[in-house]
């Protein structure tokens, strides 16, 4: 095991690992050897940023990682038996999920947060994010964003930090992201260029189109992403660009529309109006024999 004393919060997520989800531990050990130090300090940052040294609030958070990634574990094993996900309304997701505090801030938005550096495919998601989204949008020059479907905030965060003369605007159905979000912004000092919707695109669509629009795996989680697609490409200017991304032959409590192919993303994008820019396409890790699933990530740059 690798000794990551020198970076208090990376050490405590192997430390919670080794007392409550063993199974894990050596998987912090294979990221550092992929992503080196660049993702070692990034991980301890950003954690330092936002818990300090509240390592109750800390731990928790890991723990709702833990029992995130387990439920995404059990839930990849029932796929390999039936390759479909569990039929499932959004009505019902939502109440299950979105509209459920407790859910969200003790599992889900912790879950997701860490998953952004302890998923190989998440980080391998921002690296494409900092090295092909990121350059065209500060050469374009705008300086507005829209994020639809906001989740943890960390997408906004990025663009936030990494463009300071940016403005941003997040929209989601679930106020509890709006809240997480806030609290993640509030500790990094960027709230105050950022606004919140509880909004619904597609029956109250955004008439005012942006520069930019980021949109981090929400399409596998509506009944008909089509509908949301076409909504969302009239929130981005003709010759600005967009960040999207889809979780393919990835169950989860709250995903409803399997994509099995990139294929079929990029069908519905076309049929939007976007153009895909380039993209990346990410599997979580290898599987182990030909049969079994793979959870897997498909992250483009898009225009009009």
């Amino acid at each position: 095991m690798i000794d990551f004393s020198a970076y208090p919060h990376v050490a405590r997520v192997t430390q919670v690992f080794a007392t409550s989800f063993p199974y894990f531990v050596p998987s912090v050990d294979r990221l550092y050897e992929r992503f080196g130090e660049a993702w070692l300090e990034h991980f301890e940052r950003e954690m330092t940023t936002l818990f300090g040294d509240d390592w109750v609030r800390f731990d928790n958070a890991v723990i709702g990682y833990g029992r995130f990634s387990l439920d995404s574990m059990r839930l990849q094993k029932l796929f390999d038996k039936k390759r479909c996900y569990e039929n499932k309304t959004y009505e019902e997701a939502a109440a299950e999920v979105y509209q459920n505090r407790d859910y969200m801030f003790t599992l889900y938005l912790p879950g997701i947060l860490l998953a952004h550096f302890l998923w190989n495919n998440h980080y391998l998601q921002h690296k494409f994010y900092y090295n092909e989204f990121l350059p065209r949008v500060r050469a374009h020059g705008g300086n507005l964003f829209y994020d639809i479907g906001i989740g943890t905030g960390f997408y906004s965060k990025e663009m936030l930090r990494d463009t300071p003369y940016m403005r941003g605007e997040g929209f989601d159905l679930s106020p509890f992201s709006l809240e997480f979000t806030g609290q993640t912004l509030s500790a990094f000092g960027l709230r105050e260029r950022y606004s919140f919707n509880l909004r619904n695109i597609i029956t109250q669509p955004v008439t005012t189109p942006a520069p930019f629009i980021l949109n981090i795996e929400v399409l596998e989680h509506l009944e008909d992403p089509q509908s949301f697609l076409d909504a969302m490409a009239g929130m981005l200017e003709p010759g600005g660009f967009g960040l999207i991304s889809a979780a393919l032959t990835a169950p989860n409590v709250d995903h409803i529309y399997l994509y099995s192919e990139p294929e079929e993303v990029f069908d519905q994008l076309n049929k939007a109006g976007f153009k895909v820019v380039t993209y990346s396409h990410d599997p979580a890790y290898e599987p182990r024999k030909p049969s079994e699933s793979v959870p897997r990530n498909l992250i483009a740059v898009v225009t009009r």
